[in-house]
């Protein structure tokens, strides 16, 4: 297993390649969505030339429509020149064309709530796809049976803000017009939402692609990453996270990956959820589905409700 983080600056990859991280996700100006930090074709290009121990993988995850097609095509084609070492997506129509033109980098399909199960993947990977995020809402243990048994490279998110609900309508921008107040609705305003009964509220920002809404609290499974020796990919989003934070938060789990290979974690982990608390004591931690189970009873739920009304 291995880290790979949705950076969000360029000013610390010496000290991330020094901690032994080498794989990183960022956006571009087309096609990206839910980014951390955005790039042109030039940059790419310059930290491929910079950083040539480093792997690259750019977010191709907006969904096409038809009439941007070329354009899509020649996003691919430049980002091929850029030598990126991978691409993660999930419209299909991106699969198609990089089977067309033949790009050897990696493509790693990531449709947010869909890969949920090995046998599904195995048919992806006849289709050409190398690798796959697995969902955020099945539990752990269902993770490590896809981990165990599918034939694709796999990949979890460990740690971040997690990704809720996505529209292709600018819900903000139609707010705005029905209540006429006057707001920036871009990620860098920083808007919440909650919903009426819940006490949690979530991130939402919109974009050139539509809404985006995402968690406040953020995934830690820094006490528990024993448990992820089945996976590729260990993914750490840094969104709405300070850039020197991320970095010492990379350095917590890559302490923790050690203790794991040493037979210390148990004792560890307990140390390195202190030093993460202290970093970061505003920050509310859970271990999102990881634990919990997918399929309840109705009866589960009906009693749940009752109390919640109560």
């Amino acid at each position: 297993m291995s880290l790979i983080i949705n950076i969000n600056s360029l000013s610390y990859l010496y000290d991330y390649l020094d901690l032994g991280v080498h794989d990183f996700i960022v956006g571009t100006n087309q096609f990206s969505c839910r980014q951390a930090l955005t790039v042109d074709y030039i940059e790419l290009k310059e930290i491929k030339e910079k950083y040539p121990m480093i792997r690259l993988f750019v977010l191709v995850n907006a969904l096409v429509e038809q009439k941007y097609l070329d354009d899509l095509k020649n996003h691919l084609d430049k980002l091929n020149e850029c030598q990126i070492d991978g691409i993660i997506f999930q419209d299909f129509g991106v699969l198609q064309i990089c089977n067309e033109k033949g790009y050897s980098f990696e493509k790693i399909y990531d449709p947010e709530t869909l890969n949920t199960n090995h046998l599904t993947l195995s048919v992806l990977k006849e289709q050409g796809i190398d690798g796959a995020f697995l969902a955020r809402e099945i539990p752990l243990k269902e993770k490590q049976m896809i981990g165990q048994n599918c034939k694709l490279k796999t990949m979890v998110q460990v740690h971040g803000v997690e990704y809720m609900a996505y529209s292709k309508r600018k819900l903000l921008s139609n707010y705005k017009e029905y209540t006429h107040l006057d707001f920036n609705v871009d990620k860098e305003s920083q808007i919440e939402i909650k919903a009426n009964g819940v006490e949690d509220h979530c991130h939402i920002y919109e974009d050139q692609y539509g809404t985006h809404i995402t968690s406040t609290n953020q995934m830690c499974a820094l006490d528990v990453l024993n448990q992820f020796n089945d996976f590729d990919y260990l993914y750490i989003d840094g969104q709405y996270i300070n850039e020197t934070d991320l970095l010492e938060i990379t350095h917590l789990y890559i302490q923790a990956i050690e203790a794991i290979k040493n037979q210390t974690y148990n004792k560890e982990s307990i140390e390195l959820m202190q030093l993460l608390y202290r970093l970061t004591p505003n920050v509310h931690y859970y271990h999102s589905f990881l634990f919990d189970s997918t399929v309840y009873k109705i009866s589960d739920v009906r009693k749940r409700e009752e109390n919640e009304r109560s």
